[in-house]
């Protein structure tokens, strides 16, 4: 049986969820376009860091934090993929040239086995542009 300290806990989690969703769903679909602008808005923002949810339970954004099962992102931006220092990258990825801009990070969040194929990162990818570009905006705004 459920105590209330488990309930509640439950409650807290399906109302993050549900407005996700809802955030997530109310913003209409745009024609595709490479990332955020040079000058973010604060409702991109505040929109990207709710896309990052997703990517939290594997990327860490804060400087000094461990790598998680996938690398903090850190100062990734304009850095040569698969160099982050203490990580184990894919083979895949390591052979790869990329070098992370918001074109190319719109491209990998779209669909990070079509850009770079064998690599090991398990994310279906998210196909909304303007989610993508309010996630692109976030990580530029929290990793310098």
């Amino acid at each position: 049986m459920f105590d209330l300290k488990h309930i509640a806990g439950i409650f807290v989690l399906v109302t993050a969820l549900i407005g996700v969703s809802a955030t997530l769903v109310a913003v209409a679909d745009v024609n595709s376009a490479p990332a955020a602008s040079a000058v973010p808005d604060e409702a991109a923002i505040k929109r990207g860091k709710l896309m990052f949810l997703q990517c939290r339970a594997c990327h860490e954004v804060a400087a000094g934090q461990p790598h998680k099962v996938g690398p903090n992102l850190r100062g990734f931006m304009g850095r040569r993929a698969a160099h982050a220092e203490g990580f184990v990258y894919s083979d895949a990825l390591s052979a790869s040239a990329l070098v992370w801009d918001p074109t190319t990070l719109d491209r990998w969040i779209k669909h990070p086995e079509s850009v770079v194929p064998g690599t090991t990162m398990a994310f279906v990818g998210i196909e909304n542009p303007t989610d993508r570009r309010a996630l692109i905006a976030y990580l530029e705004s929290v990793t310098r």
